[in-house]
């Protein structure tokens, strides 16, 4: 029996959030996504109705905005509970800047060695200490 895919619930477990008209891409980043690259919180929301899906993960790039994570913040709180947030943070991130963004939606973090290579995290046990605390490893 063949079911319909757009009646069916549906949740999309990782996607970027890129608005550098309201978040002006940093000029340290390692890459400045542009063209059909960008996807505005309005352009996500719009693609997850026509397509019926309710829910999404939405991951912090570390293109365009580094460590900088207020594009996808805005985009969750905006969202009437529609989304959750992975965050891309520092390594030396303090419990307070780990509970506001769990606060703000954020149920874990990224790390991106592509980027920032095997050696940036090896001083990184103690941020894992915290978010282990918060529930959120």
């Amino acid at each position: 029996m063949r079911s319909d895919v757009f009646a069916e619930a549906k949740i999309d477990c990782h996607v970027h959030v890129l608005d550098p008209a309201r978040f002006p891409y940093r000029a340290d980043t390692h890459y400045a996504p542009t063209g059909q690259e960008i996807g505005t919180p309005a352009q996500l929301a719009r693609v997850m109705d026509a397509y019926g899906t309710r829910h999404a993960l939405l991951v912090g790039p570390n293109s365009g905005y580094g460590l900088d994570n207020a594009c996808m913040l805005d985009t969750i709180a905006r969202g009437e509970g529609r989304y959750k947030g992975i965050a891309v943070v520092a390594n030396d991130a303090t419990l307070d800047e780990l509970q506001a963004l769990k606060r703000a939606g954020v149920v874990g973090v990224a790390w991106n060695v592509t980027h920032y290579g095997l050696e940036h995290y090896r001083d990184a046990q103690p941020l894992l200490e915290r978010l282990v605390a918060l529930d959120m490893f």
